[in-house]
């Protein structure tokens, strides 16, 4: 219960505008109609122990007569970072523009990230995980030190109704190093079957794609549906150091039932071809945000985030948000209850739905105004109970 605890910590830390001003800078806004919000972030968890960080955005507020748009702002404009006492860190810049543009979206992010407790199991659908490895000797035999450092910028145009085309880039250098004592990717490396390690690598991706989108809300949707078929390649023959293509496709749907039970489904499955590396291996794209998987808050919470890794990736979701009291759009509590399905493919494997990972679970989820989520996932699967902290909806 400890990460929850200190959860509720940084959400107290949010809700405390007093303290927000008195630390974050105090630079002058945008224009009339931005607004500013800061607030610093301290928390503790089993991975990575204490952090501390600071987050700070200058936003346009819907207006009058757009208030009840699917977006949650105009546009906003952050920087956000944080450190932890294991050595992890993250940084980033993000320029966000749902609605200033008629017609338009636009979508620019820097970030550069040390995961030094990232897990790592191994590579395929059937790897094993063995609590009993996991000793005073060698406590992170299941981790490893992943970097990143990335720029990803996304163009979307609204081509008719609710159907978008999308055009972008992602440029990043990332790096996979072991950490002190024995490791099960130590012991892949020196047997030749791990991924490189201790050497920064390269990739250039272009990414294309269409975007089918009728939520009522895109960050607490009741009603519609996302649709997402996406391209992405990298060509090392014209930069970078790694070639593939991958191809993605999603689908969620959300029903109101009543005045406070909604039902979300979603299915995701994504496919890779060429000589993808395994640092490729750990994220699923989408439209805007690319999230982890197989395994963790944003892809399957009954795993261990990062559980499952392989280049192919088939998952559902299905959840059962019921409102238990507040006002929308000021603050509401809800409790989630969901089942999460899923496999990832290696080259020569048959695809089939045999040896599905199942989990389920339930957990409270709390919103403050429109875009301020944070709660907290306790779910059951094969590596039994997993605890995860969301501040976003999963889907």
């Amino acid at each position: 219960m400890r990460p929850a605890l200190v959860a509720f910590l940084a959400l107290a830390a949010v809700i405390d505008s007093s303290t927000a001003q008195q630390i974050t800078p105090n630079l002058p806004k945008l224009g009339s109609s931005w607004t500013d919000v800061g607030y610093p972030k301290i928390y503790w968890t089993p991975a990575n122990g204490a952090s501390f960080g600071l987050y700070y955005a200058q936003l346009r507020p819907p207006g009058f007569n757009d208030w009840d748009d699917a977006p949650p702002y105009r546009a906003n404009i952050s920087i956000d970072g944080e450190i932890s006492t294991s050595g992890s860190y993250r940084l980033g810049l993000e320029f966000k523009f749902p609605s200033f543009f008629p017609g338009w979206r636009f979508d620019l992010r820097f970030r550069t990230t040390r995961l030094a407790r990232q897990n790592y199991f191994g590579i395929g659908n059937e790897t094993a995980f063995d609590n009993n490895k996991v000793t005073d000797a060698q406590p992170y035999y299941y981790k490893m030190d992943r970097r990143r450092l990335f720029l990803r910028g996304t163009a979307q145009r609204q081509l008719f109704s609710r159907l978008r085309a999308l055009a972008g880039f992602h440029l990043e250098g990332w790096q996979l190093d072991t950490l002190r004592g024995p490791s099960l990717l130590g012991e892949q490396t020196q047997a030749g079957l791990g991924p490189p390690i201790g050497s920064r690598t390269w990739q250039v991706n272009l990414r294309l794609g269409l975007v089918f989108d009728s939520r009522d809300d895109e960050v607490t949707p009741r009603r519609g549906a996302l649709i997402e078929a996406l391209f992405d390649g990298a060509d090392s023959t014209i930069v970078g150091d790694v070639s593939y293509a991958r191809f993605t496709a999603a689908a969620a749907a959300f029903q109101s039932v009543g005045e406070r039970l909604t039902l979300g489904a979603r299915v995701v499955g994504q496919a890779m071809s060429g000589s993808p590396p395994v640092g490729t291996y750990f994220t699923i794209e989408a439209s805007e945000r690319a999230y982890h998987g197989l395994g963790g808050s944003s892809s399957h919470r009954g795993l261990a985030t990062g559980r499952f890794l392989a280049q192919d990736k088939l998952f559902a979701n299905l959840d059962a948000r019921f409102l238990l009291g507040g006002q929308r759009q000021v603050v509401t509590v809800d409790l989630l209850g969901f089942i999460d399905v899923g496999r990832v493919f290696q080259p020569g494997d048959d695809f089939t739905l045999a040896r599905l990972h199942v989990g389920a679970g339930l957990g409270p989820m709390i919103t403050i105004g429109r875009n301020g989520i944070i709660g907290w996932t306790f779910a059951w699967g094969p590596d039994q109970l997993q605890v995860h902290t969301l501040t976003s909806w999963t889907f």
